[in-house]
């Protein structure tokens, strides 16, 4: 059974999978009858999306700042009710090789893709537990299942997302919240347009957003991974000793930059 949601509220929707998984829900059977909001710091491309359909709402917004969050909730709520899915996909990405290796960099990168969440869960959990009821789905990475090598970054603030959702899945058990962690594999965007690498079983948004959609409307399983080969590959890797991870490791990189 296909569940529908009334209201949506998708966090990080300027571009790539957030952008794709707006315009998947408003384009879908149930689309008409569906509230979509859409936010991101990027005024100009939400009012390019919300003039896509009469159904996306546009309300701008950066999550690293707790206030501005709060308000954006406290609109949202005033102008249309506390949604019934909240998708939180606001981040950034930069490769940081060793000899790159930067405190602020990893900062920045902290500051929007946990921080940046955490100000989102904070005001949102008490208000769906109070309702007893409502979704939230957090865009992590398969990169937060292991470290990677020029990742240094990235992974870890996907990595504490990823331990984050597990601790609230769990304690948030029959409050009627449902919370579930997005990991997806290479996803086409100008943020990874930086790898100088191959990206295995690369994605186009469109493709991720099918994903997301499936896996939000089909269920209420706590993982949304994607695509099924390449997440396979990775929770093996993620079992292997280090002696034998850091061999794998060096071999596949040692591909990548030849």
């Amino acid at each position: 059974m296909i569940k529908h949601f009334k209201t949506i509220w998708i966090v990080g929707a300027s571009a790539g999978i957030g952008a794709a998984l707006v315009e998947k829900f408003a384009k879908s059977d149930a689309g008409a009858n569906t509230t979509i909001i859409a936010s991101a710091r990027s005024a100009d491309a939400l009012s390019d999306l919300a003039a896509s359909s009469e159904n996306i709402h546009a309300v701008p917004l950066d999550v690293t700042k707790p206030d501005a969050v709060r308000d954006a909730i406290a609109l949202i709520e005033d102008r249309f009710g506390l949604p019934d899915l909240v998708v939180l996909a606001a981040g950034i990405y930069s490769p940081m090789p060793v000899d790159e290796f930067s405190a602020k960099t990893i900062r920045d990168h902290f500051d929007v893709n946990y921080f940046g969440t955490v100000n989102c869960l904070e005001t949102l959990i008490p208000k769906m537990r109070k309702r007893g009821s409502g979704e939230i789905a957090v865009v992590a990475s398969v990169a937060g299942y292991r470290g990677l090598p020029k990742a240094g970054a990235y992974g870890p603030t996907k990595a504490a997302l990823i331990n984050l959702c597990e601790t609230l899945r769990a304690e948030l058990g029959e409050t009627g919240v449902c919370l579930r962690v997005i990991n997806p594999g290479f996803v086409k965007t100008r943020l990874t347009d930086k790898n100088d690498f191959d990206m295995p079983y690369l994605q186009t948004p469109a493709q991720a957003a099918d994903y997301v959609y499936r896996g939000l409307t089909g269920g209420n399983g706590f993982e949304i991974a994607f695509p099924p080969p390449f997440v396979r590959q990775l929770k093996l890797a993620r079992i292997l000793p280090y002696r034998l991870y850091f061999k794998l490791i060096r071999k596949v990189m040692g591909k990548s930059n030849g």
